[in-house]
C-alpha cells in the first residue's frame, strides 16, 4: 500500500468516526430531551412510580422557592398534594453531556403549587442525569423564578 492511499485511508476512517461521534451524540441529546418531556408529563399527572424511577436515591432539589429537599421528600410532595403542577410546558432546553454525566438547561412555563406556595409563570431550571444500570437517573435539579421586569 502507498502511503498515499495509506493516509487516504487513515483520513477516511478518523472521518467516519467523527460521523459516528455526532450521530451518537444527536441521539443522546434527544434521548435526554424527551425524557426530561416525559418527567414533566409524569409530573402533571402526578405520576409518581415514574419520577421514582428516573430520580436518583441521593438527588437533591432546590425549588422556586428556595427550599431545598432529596427524592423522599420530592414523591412525599407530590403524594401529599403540597406540589401539584396543572402545566409544566418546557422550552429552550440545551443538553450537554459529558460521559455518563448530563446537564439540561432550559425554560419551563408552569401553573400550581410547588412546596405548598402557589407558582404560575416560568422558570429557569438546571437538571443534572447520571446514566446509572445502563438508565439515565436526574441526581439535582435547580428552579429560578424569571422576574417580572
Amino acid at each position: 500500500m502507498t502511503s498515499k492511499r495509506a493516509a487516504f485511508v487513515i483520513a477516511l476512517v478518523l472521518s467516519l468516526a467523527a460521523l459516528l461521534g455526532l450521530a451518537w451524540a444527536a441521539n443522546v441529546e434527544d434521548e435526554l430531551k424527551k425524557l426530561e418531556t416525559d418527567r414533566a408529563a409524569a409530573v402533571v399527572k402526578g405520576d409518581v412510580a415514574t419520577l421514582e424511577k428516573q430520580t436518583s436515591d441521593d438527588y437533591t432539589l432546590i425549588n422556586v422557592n428556595g427550599q431545598m429537599s432529596g427524592k423522599s421528600q420530592m414523591v412525599d410532595a407530590f403524594k401529599s398534594g403540597k406540589t401539584k403542577l396543572t402545566t409544566d410546558e418546557l422550552s429552550d432546553m440545551k443538553v450537554r453531556v459529558y460521559g455518563n454525566t448530563a446537564v439540561i438547561t432550559g425554560k419551563a412555563t408552569v401553573k400550581g403549587t410547588i412546596g405548598g406556595k402557589d407558582v404560575d409563570g416560568q422558570i429557569l431550571f438546571t437538571r443534572v442525569y447520571v446514566k446509572k444500570g445502563g438508565s439515565w437517573q436526574s441526581v439535582a435539579f435547580q428552579q429560578t423564578r424569571v422576574g417580572n421586569e
